[in-house]
């Protein structure tokens, strides 16, 4: 294990940088904080390329184990109370597989629903997690802490809008999108394999999109609220998705 005492090490610089979206995407990297959030990484074969710990820590592949003190590691963090432990993985992208229960998300902006969404996902059992359009980043550090561990055990797939309608169109299930206008209770049985379509925070779903899938459902609400927070109703859909 190497020990570094200084902040203006090489590497931590790099790590440091991954806060940075475009440094993200340059490296092809993410940081990932604390023990179970790692300890869900080791469980599902994902391997750090750089593990950063304040204390002793067991080889893990061919991580790079670098000892630093809690002064330097808490200026790597992005957390208020840093972690002993930080992983620096390198980003996985997919592929659809049109099998079981698949989440759509149409231009997802904020990296807080994301992450929970994400997590909610793998807690229901779903394949995979599309992100469509112009969406914000998985592995941006606000939604790699929402995620709880999910980011390493939750396929996701990337797609432009053209590919995704192409996507919607084609789907040999049932392409289910939210809307305020739909008729139908989401409470109802779902065809297998079931693509769930949400939309973004703001703006909801699409025309393009609502036009291309299957079926339009909504969540009926009793009180005075317009609508539900988008990692809310992702909830509600996925789980009834999967009622057995």
């Amino acid at each position: 294990m190497l020990t570094i005492t200084s902040p203006h090490n090489t590497t931590l610089k790099l790590i440091r940088s991954l806060s940075e979206k475009r440094h993200r995407q340059e490296a092809g990297l993410f940081v990932a904080e604390g023990r179970q959030v790692l300890e869900r990484a080791r469980q599902v074969g994902w391997e750090p390329e750089y593990l950063l710990t304040t204390t002793h820590a067991e080889p893990w592949g061919k991580a790079a184990l670098m000892k630093v003190d809690e002064k330097i590691m808490g200026g790597i963090s992005a957390q208020s109370n840093p972690p002993g432990q930080i992983g620096v993985f390198r980003q996985k992208w997919g592929t659809v597989k049109p099998e079981g229960l698949w989440v759509a998300l149409e231009d997802m902006r904020d990296p807080g629903n994301l992450g929970t969404i994400i997590r909610t996902a793998d807690a229901a059992g779903a394949a995979g997690v599309i992100l469509a359009g112009q969406s914000c980043d998985p592995f941006a550090p606000d939604a790699v802490r929402a995620t709880m561990g999910s980011i390493f055990a939750m396929p996701l797939v990337k797609l432009e809008q053209t590919p995704f309608m192409d996507l919607l169109r084609a789907w040999p299930g049932e392409s289910v999108g939210t809307h305020l206008k739909a008729t139908e209770s989401y409470r109802r049985p779902y065809r297998s394999p079931t693509l769930l379509v949400m939309g973004s925070e703001g703006r909801g779903l699409s025309d393009e999109a609502s036009a291309a899938c299957s079926t339009l459902v909504r969540i009926p609400m009793k009180g005075g609220a317009e609508s539900l927070n988008v990692a809310i109703a992702t909830g509600l859909m996925l789980f009834e998705a999967q009622k057995l």
